[in-house]
């Protein structure tokens, strides 16, 4: 008897509702993004420093993101 190995997929890890609200926003062009802080006070209920440590934090990871993909651009 043979055993087939299953491959069972991971679930994908679900984006944090913040960075998913804040890439929509950036995309659509209607703030700069420090701009966005009243729009997440408004749409997730926070007050202003949560709104901004949550924009502050998402800014640091896109730029570690573009740095990230800047090196790995200048190796090939």
């Amino acid at each position: 008897m043979t055993k087939r190995l299953v491959h069972k997929k991971r679930p994908r890890e679900r984006a944090n509702p913040f960075q998913a609200y804040l890439r929509r926003l950036r995309a659509g062009g209607r703030s700069n993004m420090y701009g966005a802080i009243p729009y997440l006070m408004q749409t997730f209920g926070l007050d202003r420093e949560s709104a901004f440590r949550i924009v502050c934090e998402w800014v640091d990871q896109q730029a570690e993101e573009a740095e990230e993909n800047r090196q790995s651009s200048s190796r090939r």
